[in-house]
């Protein structure tokens, strides 16, 4: 007869589960790793009555109805300065988005229930605007996309009015299950959309399509047309940051404690200061030599990171470690090759710093996510044979 096992759970463990006494669960093992869960896969996704979307994109989708009925409008643009399909979805679809975010957002947190417990309230007024921030970026670059494809294109009202109530129906659906899912990981993903869709469509709309031959700063500047978004990018991508690792360290410390923890943390946190206050005071001529100042914190802060992350960050791996110290060498070689030699322009060389020290900062979040994931969620079980009923 084949051997038999069981696990003992600390109650403290079962708590934070959903499962009940003599409850039928599924293992799976993968990578030599046990996974138990329900048997029904439905039991672990998110649960969104289809009332909670379609109901509010029905009334704002009357509305749209509504109001160009009211102006005698019959036929409605794709795209436009005053009255269209995208700034009827801008509007309406960004509004509904964050209402349907924060409530179900403050709803499980207030009844204790999903991720949204774990986070902090003072960090919910910038992961919402984040997320406002994003909704609009992604539907300006798409409805410029559609103007650039389908140039002068109209729709009859009725049509225009069943698009409007497709897109903010499928903008609440994603806003109520982001806050039903609500993570770390998350957050990261957030943050990296939101930095990266930010910058490229400055890039794509900006009114200068030679800007490259200035540097990247420029897209920030008052010559740029689009330097209100790329700058609105920046501070929100920092505030975005400092409540991602507000709420990696609240976790992480309780397993790791000390010094060490807290230098990491503070860095962090000047890191995404310099990050916001780029985009606050950018490189117009009254705030020049305060953004490049900035600027130059900026990488300070990264290269003295990459030199103490080895003792700051708990149970640093080796290969954490190499690709730290390689990538904070090709900066350092990049940053000589830059100032010695006409080899590359200074947008190029702004680029690649970029996004050599973003994919760097992404590694290290993730990084710490799994620790700070570990801390809160690690506990110590024992497995044990069953033994064998003679009788």
């Amino acid at each position: 007869m084949a051997k038999k096992y069981q696990i003992e759970i600390p109650d403290s463990a079962f708590k934070k589960t959903d499962f009940s006494t003599n409850e039928e669960l599924s293992l799976s093992v993968n990578h030599k790793q046990i996974n138990i869960r329900p048997i029904n896969v439905s039991d672990q996704l998110p649960k969104i009555n289809i009332f909670w979307y379609v109901i509010p994109s029905i009334i704002l989708a009357a509305l749209f109805l509504i109001f160009f009925s009211a102006r005698n409008i019959n036929t409605v643009p794709i795209t436009g300065d005053d009255y269209s399909i995208a700034n009827g979805a801008l509007i309406l679809g960004v509004c509904s988005g964050i209402l349907s975010f924060l409530i179900t957002f403050i709803i499980t947190k207030i009844l204790g229930k999903g991720p949204s417990k774990d986070f902090h309230w003072r960090s919910l007024p910038t992961i919402t605007i984040a997320c406002g921030l994003i909704i609009a970026f992604s539907l300006s670059a798409i409805f410029w996309l559609f103007g650039q494809m389908f140039k002068d294109a109209r729709f009859d009202i009725y049509t225009a009015t069943a698009f409007i109530f497709v897109i903010i129906a499928a903008i609440n659906y994603i806003m109520i299950n982001l806050a039903l899912t609500l993570s770390s990981g998350v957050i990261t993903n957030l943050l990296t959309i939101m930095i990266i869709g930010g910058m490229l469509f400055s890039m794509l709309t900006n009114s200068k399509r030679d800007w490259w031959r200035y540097n990247f700063s420029f897209l920030g500047t008052a010559k740029n047309s689009t330097s209100l978004q790329f700058n609105i990018t920046l501070i929100f991508t920092g505030l975005l940051m400092i409540a991602l690792v507000d709420y990696l360290f609240v976790n992480i410390q309780r397993r790791y404690h000390g010094y060490k923890i807290q230098v990491l943390r503070w860095l962090l946190i000047m890191l995404a200061i310099c990050i916001a206050s780029i985009g606050l005071f950018p490189n117009n001529p009254e705030f020049h030599v305060l953004h490049d100042r900035i600027s130059m914190w900026l990488v300070y802060i990264m290269l003295i990171l990459i030199v103490v992350i080895r003792w700051v960050l708990p149970e640093v791996t080796k290969q954490f470690l190499v690709i730290s110290y390689t990538i904070g060498a090709v900066m350092s070689i990049e940053y000589i090759v830059f100032k010695l030699t006409n080899y590359l322009s200074l947008t190029a060389f702004e680029l690649f710093e970029f996004g050599l020290a973003f994919s760097w900062l992404l590694l290290l979040l993730q990084n710490i996510e799994n620790l700070a994931q570990f801390g809160q969620n690690l506990f110590v079980v024992k497995l044990k044979p069953v033994k064998e009923d003679t009788n």
